[in-house]
């Protein structure tokens, strides 16, 4: 976490930004939000709804056939009083799969497939509602490229993009989120694996490289440019070829 980092003050600065980017879109009138249960969308959809009120957040939880912890998802909408819908994805991703052939597909290609499926059903509830979408994605796992292209980074705005994984925590403290919900083990509900156990590093270890340049371990160090390098294209737009 960085040493001048304040929770009240940055959580204010959110807030605030929250407001002004939805009073330069005079077309939305509101926020769509995945809530998945995990931290990083259950303090992004808090921070929403103190920016904007309940009534103009509404989140959409995304089961893949059965999520285990879709009890949490349900318990994040009801804290919050948000309105809400659930629109299981397993028809689409089995469909997805049957049409492409799933023999022929990766690994992970195949993971990729829901955070895709996720984006297109945000985007289309949040054209019905004329809302704009949410990303929940953070500082750590945009640095080493954690993230599905044109899936979960996929979104409007970002109110939490800038922060690391520890500081979004803190931000969840200070809005008083129950502690097991902001200090969950963080997975990416895909592989059956824990975020640090596919990273190969943990986010401690990551989040001191981004504030220090190192994480004091030079194989860890090592493992952080290579992710870092090899995915920066998910975090840039497509280049396009200009008329001269």
């Amino acid at each position: 976490m960085r040493a001048n980092f304040s929770a009240e003050k940055i959580s204010k600065d959110i807030l605030n930004w929250i407001k002004d980017y939805f009073k330069a879109q005079p077309g939305a009138k509101g926020a769509v939000i995945g809530i998945s249960a995990g931290k990083d969308s259950t303090i992004a959809a808090k921070l929403l709804v103190e920016a904007l009120g309940k009534e103009r957040v509404f989140g959409v939880l995304m089961p893949n056939g059965e999520q285990k912890d879709i009890s949490d998802s349900l318990r994040v909408v009801d804290i919050l009083g948000i309105s809400y819908k659930t629109v299981n994805i397993e028809k689409a991703y089995k469909g997805l799969l049957e049409g492409i052939g799933e023999e022929t597909l990766s690994i992970d290609a195949k993971i990729n497939i829901p955070p895709r499926l996720r984006m297109t059903t945000l985007y289309a509830i949040a054209a019905a509602l004329h809302y704009r979408v949410c990303g929940t994605g953070n500082k750590s796992e945009g640095f080493v490229g954690y993230t599905t292209k044109w899936g979960d980074n996929a979104s409007d705005f970002n109110p939490i993009g800038d922060l690391t994984t520890e500081e979004v925590v803190a931000i969840g403290d200070y809005l008083d989120l129950p502690y097991e919900l902001t200090h969950k083990t963080p997975s990416d509900g895909l592989s059956g694996k824990s975020d640090e156990e596919k990273l190969g590093f943990t986010y401690k270890q990551l989040n001191d490289f981004i504030e220090n340049g190192s994480s004091k371990d030079a194989e860890i160090d090592e493992k952080i440019i290579l992710k870092h390098e090899y995915n920066k294209h998910k975090g840039i737009l497509p280049p396009k070829y200009k008329l001269g």
